[in-house]
């Protein structure tokens, strides 16, 4: 299962100042979704910064050599820093909280060294704020206010990895909101035709066969203003909590059903 081209492809080329969060419950998708940011960054020249678990960044690490790169070649001449994502957290922290100007020193620190190296595109890959957000949200929200004021200053990319299952009805109870708010670009799950099909079965299995349940979708997506661009399937979920909230933990429970069914279905074609 891959992620659709328009998302491999911002993966692939992310503008600078772009902001992307990535959803993931699986190790596998967040080193196949690191691994193309980060990879094909290091290949157009682009500099990479990884934040990281030290699991993660194995398991990153090993897709990267599968893909043809010699990491140790582009570590050696200061393409690529890899960083302990709870070592650099606690660098940016004042009496339990982000601390501005720690942060901006730490991350610029870093990207100082890429820039002494020679390279002037940055992308930055960290899982600080996963790490911060399950103790305090408000906290974390803080952390990716920071990145996006660094953004103002320097031309980086950043990819946040968030060990969040899209269909838990939890987030969407402002988590997925506030994040979302912070962000350019939501990655929620790796295959978006899938989860498309599986919210339009999920409406109609809660607002019944025929037109309704396509033109109440239509008219929510409509009428919703979106804090990132995200897949269509993505804001329809969001969408319904905001102007139906008493109904969103049902159709959830049916795009999970729908969803892991399709999954099923499509590795018995396979």
């Amino acid at each position: 299962m891959n992620l659709s081209a328009s998302w491999l492809e911002l993966l692939s080329a992310p503008s600078p100042g772009q902001h992307i969060a990535q959803l993931y419950t699986q190790r596998e998708f967040l080193s196949r979704a690191v691994a193309t940011f980060v990879g094909d960054g290091l290949r157009r020249g682009d500099a990479a910064v990884v934040i990281s678990t030290p699991l993660h960044w194995r398991v990153i690490l090993e897709r990267l050599q599968a893909d043809g790169l010699n990491v140790q070649d582009f570590q050696r001449r200061g393409q690529l820093l890899v960083r302990d994502a709870r070592e650099t957290l606690a660098t940016c922290m004042v009496d339990g909280a982000p601390d501005r100007d720690r942060f901006r020193a730490t991350i610029e620190d870093a990207i100082g060294e890429t820039r002494a190296a020679g390279f002037t595109r940055v992308r930055a890959f960290s899982e600080m704020v996963d790490i911060l957000r399950r103790t305090d949200v408000a906290a974390t929200i803080r952390l990716e206010q920071f990145w996006n004021e660094l953004f103002r200053d320097r031309d980086v990319a950043l990819l946040c990895g968030y060990s969040l299952d899209a269909f838990d009805p939890h987030i969407y109870r402002g988590l997925l909101q506030q994040v979302s708010a912070t962000h350019s670009d939501l990655i929620p799950v790796d295959d978006y035709a899938r989860l498309e099909r599986a919210v339009d079965r999920a409406y109609v299995d809660v607002f019944g066969a025929g037109e309704d349940a396509r033109a109440l979708q239509h008219a929510f997506l409509t009428h919703y203003r979106r804090p990132a661009t995200m897949p269509e399937a993505a804001a329809a979920i969001l969408a319904l909590r905001e102007f139906i909230p008493g109904t969103t933990d049902a159709l959830l429970e049916r795009v999970r059903r729908h969803y892991a069914f399709g999954a099923v279905r499509r590795s018995h074609a396979a």
